[in-house]
């Protein structure tokens, strides 16, 4: 199942993975009961996907592909939670796509997750696609190692907890402070992160 990049949110900031660019923002599109999630979550963010997911359709959303190099941490959190409630699925290709950094926090909130060809990913620091993982950061980027946030990294562990998937933060804790570390299918599988390895 397939679909891929459409419809803007709101404006962007990042802390989770320190990228900048405050004009841009999550994009969703739909078609049938599979949507992508593409783009820098930002603040406010949230409230345009609870629209997205609201809006009359003939059928709700089932399928959620992502492709985000993360951001704020915030709407990533939220919007996780209201992925879970609605019961969706989510799907990182990773030929195709990464979902790094804020972005993970949406994935593990899928009731299944399907990390799509993570057999082709490398794992470790090297690799460019795929789940990403790091720890927090506070706002003004990924420059040195005194921009982590303790306090921030606490939050995102207790979130992985939350979502039943705790063994995220050890990934988590295994990059250092300008990369991401990236999991193959195999470990994603063991720790629990994803479910599948194919496509929904």
């Amino acid at each position: 199942m397939a679909a891929r990049y459409g419809l803007v949110l709101a404006g962007f900031a990042a802390s989770f993975v320190g990228l900048a660019s405050p004009a841009r923002a999550v994009w969703l599109s739909d078609k049938g009961a599979v949507a992508t999630l593409t783009g820098p979550f930002v603040m406010g963010d949230d409230a345009a996907f609870k629209a997205f997911l609201e809006k009359p359709r003939p059928q709700p959303i089932r399928v959620l592909y992502l492709s985000s190099g993360g951001g704020k941490v915030a709407p990533a959190f939220a919007i996780a939670r209201m992925v879970r409630k609605a019961g969706i699925a989510t799907v990182v290709d990773a030929d195709a796509a990464a979902c790094s950094s804020a972005c993970t926090f949406v994935f593990v909130a899928g009731v299944t997750r399907h990390y799509v060809n993570g057999d082709h990913v490398a794992e470790g620091m090297s690799a460019r696609n795929g789940l990403g993982f790091h720890p927090v950061h506070r706002d003004g980027g990924r420059v040195e190692g005194h921009t982590f946030s303790e306090k921030g990294s606490d939050r995102a562990r207790a979130f992985y907890a939350e979502m039943g998937t705790p063994r995220a933060a050890e990934l988590m804790d295994k990059a250092s402070f300008n990369t991401f570390y990236r999991p193959n299918g195999q470990t994603a599988l063991a720790l629990r992160i994803a479910t599948s390895l194919s496509a929904p």
